[in-house]
């Protein structure tokens, strides 16, 4: 309004309820919930079963840090119910900007190591556990892929 780019008399007639919502990152619980909203009625209208989550594509997208908010999840969950056939949704069905994102709430202070690790599991989601291909797009040999997996997840197979 300061600048002259709203109209206060605008302003005024729309603030009658102040909300203060906190942004979807901050809110895990509601997360899996649109998932779930979203996923139904995407799936509805296209007269479909609703499509499932792998426990690890829920991860990823509870991980996301969501800066379009409810908006933007609406979006990606339209667009893996239009795209995905199957009736589980999975890592690689999921938009690469959620796939490669870094983990929301860790910011910096997390050792190299640990980003890595991280890294190197989201490449294999992305090719479906192909130990060649991860090495080929890591660029690194498959044995330097097999001593980070030893490493980084001693529960891992190597």
């Amino acid at each position: 309004m300061n600048k002259g780019l709203f109209r206060e008399d605008l302003f005024f007639r729309l603030n009658v309820i102040t909300l203060d919502l906190p942004p979807l990152r901050d809110r895990d619980d509601d997360i899996f919930l649109l998932i779930h909203h979203f996923a139904k009625k995407f799936a509805q209208e296209l007269n479909r079963p609703a499509p499932g989550f792998s426990d690890q594509a829920l991860q990823v997208l509870r991980n996301y840090h969501w800066p379009g908010n409810v908006r933007e999840l609406e979006n990606v969950l339209q667009r893996l119910v239009v795209m995905t056939e199957g009736t589980l949704i999975e890592v690689p069905d999921l938009p690469s900007l959620l796939r490669f994102s870094p983990l929301r709430g860790k910011g910096l202070r997390r050792p190299l190591a640990e980003v890595e690790a991280e890294y190197i599991r989201n490449v294999l989601a992305e090719v479906n556990g192909n130990r060649t291909r991860a090495a080929e797009i890591l660029g690194i040999d498959r044995k330097t892929l097999r001593e980070k997996l030893r490493k980084g997840e001693p529960s891992s197979p190597a």
